[in-house]
């Protein structure tokens, strides 16, 4: 279709007029900070970088081209030269499963010492029990199968604690090592068996608290009781309870009394009770301590 040149004309000037409407790009959005020159320098150096090499590697400065005996990241061994073997022992004996966490704990047998084991980790024993192991035997007849916890400061200061497997006595207990001077067992849940004396976790006025299960036999009729608790070195009683036929013994409307010095335990009742036997449990410490 032909187009005459008042049309082209008029076509011209209307889009003369909707290019005016478009403003203009912000010319900061296009100022450099930089001049020509110094663009040009950069990017002549970083040309230079390129081609020339690094500045330094390897003990190398200057223009450093990789050369024979450089490596690469897929190139560097571990220890010696990688082998199928090393690598497997590497992963075996990797933290947790080298130090008994995660995996099965380390079995100790009478060959081993338990005041040397200091490394972290679960170890455990059985009838074999290893030297300076301490009893944690419940009295009952169920076997001594333990496992136990190190956990070290380092090799002068280890802390071992102690858990018997049996299913009627879950008895806990822990050494210390201080300055590679180990402490005596203390226990944190004892097997309570009868006459036995425990030297617990426990502290009164900053010394060790002992525990210790006495039968007292029946209990009194309408009198005063005493027995011997058969304690050496007996100082201060903590605390008193126990067990009179079913019920507790502290708080029972017929008991009177119930008096503990250094060698006897005293109880007095008010009424008929000798048809009861009573354990009393003593709390204590001692003068040794």
């Amino acid at each position: 279709m032909a187009i005459t040149i008042e049309e082209l004309a008029a076509k011209v000037a209307e889009l003369e007029q909707q290019m005016a409407t478009i403003p203009p790009p912000p010319t900061e959005y296009y100022t450099s900070a930089y001049s020509g020159e110094e663009i040009d320098a950069a990017i002549k150096k970083v040309n230079d970088g390129i081609v020339g090499g690094v500045s330094s590697f390897n003990g190398r400065t200057g223009a450093v081209l990789p050369q024979a005996g450089d490596y690469n990241a897929t190139q560097i061994p571990v220890s010696g030269d990688p082998e199928a073997e090393n690598v497997a022992a590497a992963l075996a004996n990797k933290a947790p499963g080298g130090f008994g966490l995660g995996e099965q704990s380390k079995e100790l047998t009478s060959d081993d010492d338990l005041n040397a084991i200091q490394a972290n980790g679960w170890y455990r024993w059985g009838s074999s029990a290893p030297q300076n192991a301490p009893n944690m035997s419940p009295g009952n007849g169920d076997s001594g199968y333990i496992f136990a916890r190190v956990a070290n400061y380092d090799s002068q200061n280890v802390l071992q604690e102690y858990w018997s497997l049996n299913q009627g006595a879950q008895n806990k207990a822990h050494r210390i090592c201080r300055n590679g001077v180990w402490g005596p067992l203390e226990w944190i849940n004892p097997p309570m068996q009868l006459g036995v004396e425990y030297r617990t976790i426990e502290r009164y006025q900053q010394v060790p608290i002992y525990t210790k299960a006495v039968n007292f036999g029946t209990a009194p009729n309408a009198t005063s009781k005493t027995v011997e608790h058969g304690i050496t070195g007996f100082n201060q009683c903590v605390d008193v309870s126990g067990i009179l036929g079913g019920a507790n013994l502290i708080g029972h409307k017929n008991i009177v009394g119930i008096l503990v010095n250094a060698s006897q335990i005293t109880i007095e009742a008010d009424a008929d009770l000798s048809r009861s036997n009573v354990y009393v449990i003593l709390k204590y410490t001692k003068t040794t301590s």
